[in-house]
């Protein structure tokens, strides 16, 4: 079986999440990705020590930041190193980093330095705001770049309420799907025209395209969407939100207004056939509160599992807010192969990348094992002709690390 980027390789000079994961997706998809990451590794290979996360002595991050990928450890403050980058860069398809663009001046790796010593590169990068403006050099996070500065932090704040944190990563994950597929477009690119190019994405952009709903909106006028106490909601039958028995919580999504019968007959709610309140759509918006009311009544007197039946049974739309790790059993996203074991890993499982291809003779790779800081640096080394006395030569003036 081949891989649809089997014979690509991808240098990775990128920290944290977003840059590194967009790479997961390439390697899923068979590129050879090859990251370069500082002597003491990419800090979020530390990232469940983190306060705030669960405890855990397992380092989880790795597994969707550096699994299936090699790592050479570069010091690349340290002109050798630069010149072992620049040897490596000539030799691959994809150049890929989120280094502010003063850090790719002063270590030499911006789109101009290595398109120098490769014409046809395809050069990606990733930053907070974008290439330009007055906060194109500024840090970004996804929660500053993607939720607070986009409208998403304040679409998503309760009625009467402070902002809400995000969670872990939710605007880099995206953003890494951005970015792999402008990679892909690059590529595409190259083999049409037989020209490399730069492409690059940033989180306050992904943030505003997940936000454009609202954006568009506002771009044509329109006042900021109201916000809701949850019985307040101006259709309960498409978007209410209902509390079970038992403490957990469901959606209704019902769009359609003639699939009002089966939503009544779910509920068994034979008392409202004949209550000109909810008969029609308009009706039903000119008494949201009451339909509210009487549909929560009826949820809140059932648990999740009998009120997931019965919504199954009778075809209504609907949703149950899963914990995360509800989702880890979910025979669904099993099924789908959502979370593949990883090789070499003791049956630890990861999150599988969203872009699926499907070929006559393709197979996309199974995760392995994300390598230890270093691991690599001697083999890619010394195939780009550096002798093993090069490489400990490097090591000794700290230009370059092995695993330790």
């Amino acid at each position: 079986m081949a891989n649809i980027l089997e014979g690509i390789r991808v240098i990775e000079v990128a920290s944290m999440a977003a840059a590194p994961n967009s790479t997961v997706i390439l390697a899923d998809l068979g590129a050879e990705v090859i990251k370069v990451e500082p002597l003491g590794g990419d800090p979020w290979r530390y990232g469940h020590l983190t306060p705030g996360l669960p405890p855990s002595k397992v380092a989880w991050t790795t597994y969707i930041q550096n699994r299936t990928k090699k790592s050479i450890a570069l010091n690349l403050k340290k002109p050798e190193a630069q010149e072992v980058l620049h040897k490596l860069a000539a030799t691959a398809d994809v150049f890929l980093t989120n280094s502010p663009h003063p850090v790719q001046q002063s270590l030499k790796h911006t789109y101009e330095d290595i398109k120098a010593v490769n014409p046809n590169i395809v050069y990606a990068s990733i930053n907070g705001f974008g290439q330009n403006g007055p906060d194109r050099d500024a840090p970004g996070f996804d929660a500053t770049a993607w939720y607070a500065r986009t409208g998403i932090m304040e679409e998503l704040r309760p009625k009467d309420g402070p902002p809400v944190a995000l969670p872990v990563g939710l605007g880099d994950l995206g953003t890494a799907a951005t970015l792999a597929g402008a990679v892909l477009a690059g590529l595409f690119h190259r083999e049409r025209t037989g020209k490399g190019s730069e492409v690059s994405t940033s989180l306050m952009h992904n943030g505003l395209w997940a936000n454009s709903c609202m954006m568009q909106a506002a771009l044509v006028g329109t006042p900021p969407m109201p916000k809701f106490h949850i019985d307040e909601w101006p259709n309960p039958v498409s978007g209410g939100r209902f509390r079970t028995k038992d403490g957990r919580y469901i959606l209704i999504m019902e769009i359609n207004p003639n699939n009002i019968e089966n939503l009544r007959d779910a509920f068994g709610a034979d008392h409202l056939k004949g209550d000109e309140r909810f008969a029609t759509p308009q009706s039903r918006l000119q008494n949201a509160k009451a339909l509210y009311d009487e549909m929560q009544a009826i949820v809140g007197s059932y648990d999740l599992d009998v009120v997931r039946k019965r919504l199954s049974d009778f075809g209504v739309n609907y949703g149950v807010a899963q914990t995360t790790a509800e989702c880890m059993s979910d025979d669904h996203m099993i099924a789908n192969g959502c979370f593949p074991e990883v090789e070499g890993a003791d049956g630890i499982r990861t999150v599988d990348s969203p872009m699926q291809i499907h070929s006559e003779g393709y197979e996309k790779v199974k995760p392995r094992t994300p390598p230890a800081v270093g691991e690599h640096t001697m083999s890619v080394l010394t195939a780009l002709g550096y002798s093993e006395a090069d490489v400990k030569a490097m090591v000794e003036a700290k230009a370059a690390g092995l695993p330790g």
